[in-house]
C-alpha cells in the first residue's frame, strides 16, 4: 500500500464490469451528486444505466432524499460555502420532485 494519494482511482478491469478507466476523486460533491441520481432514478426521471428503463419507486426516492437530510444534519457548520450550496440546491430540488410525485 502507498502513501501517496491521487487525484483519481484506477479502475481494474475486474473491478468495473468490463470498463477501464479513472474514477473521480472521493469528494463530498461527488457523493450529493451520487446520491442525486440515485433518487432521480428512483424518481423515473433518468433511465436505470443497467436496464435502460426509467422506473419509479417513490419510498426509495424518499430514502435517499432522507439520507441527504441526515448528511446535511451530521454536517452542518462544518461545509465550505459551495459545497453547503450544492447540497441545499440538490434537496430543494429533490424535495419538489417528492411533492410532485406525491399529488
Amino acid at each position: 500500500m502507498s502513501d501517496e494519494t491521487t487525484d483519481e482511482t484506477e479502475i481494474a478491469d475486474g473491478d468495473s464490469g468490463g470498463a477501464v478507466g479513472k474514477m473521480p476523486p472521493a469528494t463530498f460533491e461527488f457523493l450529493i451528486h451520487t446520491l442525486f441520481t440515485q433518487a432521480l432514478m428512483a424518481f423515473g426521471r433518468i433511465p436505470n444505466p443497467i436496464t435502460n428503463k426509467a422506473m419509479k419507486n417513490i419510498p426509495t426516492a424518499k430514502h435517499f432524499i432522507d439520507t441527504l437530510d441526515m448528511l446535511e444534519e451530521k454536517t452542518r457548520g462544518n461545509l465550505a460555502s459551495d459545497e453547503r450550496k450544492l447540497l441545499e440546491e440538490v434537496q430543494h430540488q429533490l424535495r419538489t420532485l417528492y411533492v410532485e410525485a406525491r399529488t
